[in-house]
């Protein structure tokens, strides 16, 4: 069961600083392990859009030891969500090509992605957090949430699972603007990926991205992801209890 861990002073000063963040805007925030709650907040977002399957139960095997999600409320409205998950793999990069990282029994005619990156890429293995499902209401937007909460997901996830490595996928449109980089703190965004995707049966363009404990932990530096953010002058007044569901 998702719980409170101890943690190193520096992802414990991050999650006191983000919390105490959200607080001063009148943000609430909720770590749910109910995977499929998030799947049906996302369905109600827009009817068209892609649930991302790899943090859908209906999809995906997840367990509140292996999966959790960020919700952020404005009083009572769901207003931004991001998600993690757990990987103890060899490579990372097969759950890509066999298409596991987003299904746990790949239809046999889906095949194999033709995952390719550059030359002298490191393996990413090991205990490796993945996330995702990072979605701001329009209302909300260009506020700093789309910067406080994906690092705040890897804090989060160096606590429970002392993970090794954090990764992500984004599509074209994100892996060419820099946003990877620049607000969600990856330093490496490989594109790995062009062609024909069953999931959403066009064709796609995937970016890779990932930070080794080195990097992720110095990602969370508060001077680093204060420039980030509006108000950065600010000082924090205090750190809100944590919500957790269970």
């Amino acid at each position: 069961m998702w719980q409170y861990q101890p943690a190193t002073d520096v992802v414990q000063d991050f999650i006191d600083y983000a919390l105490s963040w959200l607080d001063d805007r009148n943000y609430t925030l909720t770590v749910d392990v109910d995977m499929a709650r998030w799947a049906a907040i996302m369905a109600r977002t827009s009817p068209k859009a892609f649930v991302n399957p790899a943090f859908d139960p209906r999809h995906s095997r997840l367990s509140p030891e292996t999966s959790f999600w960020l919700e952020i409320r404005a009083g009572s409205e769901t207003i931004a969500t991001s998600t993690a998950r757990l990987f103890v793999t060899d490579d990372a990069v097969e759950l890509l090509r066999s298409m596991r990282l987003w299904l746990a029994e790949p239809p046999a005619d889906y095949g194999r992605l033709a995952i390719d990156l550059p030359a002298g890429s490191p393996k990413i293995g090991g205990v490796v957090g993945h996330e995702g499902g990072l979605w701001v209401h329009p209302q909300h937007r260009k506020r700093g949430l789309s910067a406080i909460l994906p690092h705040l997901n890897t804090a989060f996830s160096v606590r429970e699972w002392n993970i090794d490595w954090q990764t992500g996928i984004t599509l074209r449109s994100l892996g060419e603007s820099g946003i990877a980089t620049w607000a969600y703190g990856f330093p490496h965004v490989e594109r790995c990926f062009d062609g024909y995707f069953p999931l959403t049966r066009s064709e796609e363009r995937f970016y890779l991205c990932y930070m080794d404990r080195a990097e992720l932990m110095a990602g969370l530096d508060l001077d680093v992801v204060a420039r980030l953010l509006p108000d950065r002058h600010q000082q924090a007044r205090h750190a809100p209890a944590l919500v957790q569901k269970r």
